[in-house]
C-alpha cells in the first residue's frame, strides 16, 4: 500500500517545530542583544538614572547657593550703610574730600 498519511503529517509537523525553535532562538538572541546594546540596552538606562540623580543634587546645591546670595542681597538692601561699607572695603572708594593714606611698603611701625 504506500506510506500512511499520518507519517506525512508527522514529518510536516517536525519541520514546523524546527522552524519555531529557530525563530524562537533568534528572537531570544535579538532580545538579549537589544538589552546589552550600547545605545538601547540596560547599561545606558542605568547611566542616565545616575546622571539624573547627580544633576538633581547639583541643582539642589545651586538653589541653596542662590538662597544664600538672595539673603545677602536682602540684608545689603535693608542696611543703609552696607553698600558704602562694601564700596570702601572692596573697591577702596572714598567720599568727596577724604584722603587715603597708605603706609610705605618698607616701613613696619
Amino acid at each position: 500500500m504506500g506510506a500512511s498519511p499520518r507519517k506525512g503529517i508527522q514529518e510536516k509537523g517536525n519541520g514546523q517545530l524546527w522552524f519555531y525553535w529557530i525563530v524562537g532562538a533568534g528572537l531570544w538572541i535579538w532580545t538579549g542583544g537589544a538589552l546589552l546594546s550600547a545605545t538601547t540596552g540596560v547599561l545606558p538606562l542605568v547611566s542616565y538614572v545616575f546622571k539624573e540623580r547627580e544633576a538633581g543634587q547639583a541643582l539642589g546645591r545651586i538653589q541653596g547657593r542662590v538662597r544664600v546670595l538672595e539673603a545677602r542681597v536682602n540684608s545689603l538692601r535693608s542696611d543703609p550703610f552696607a553698600l558704602e561699607r562694601q564700596a570702601r572695603e572692596r573697591e577702596h572708594r572714598l567720599r568727596p574730600g577724604e584722603i587715603l593714606v597708605l603706609p610705605r611698603e618698607g616701613s613696619r611701625e
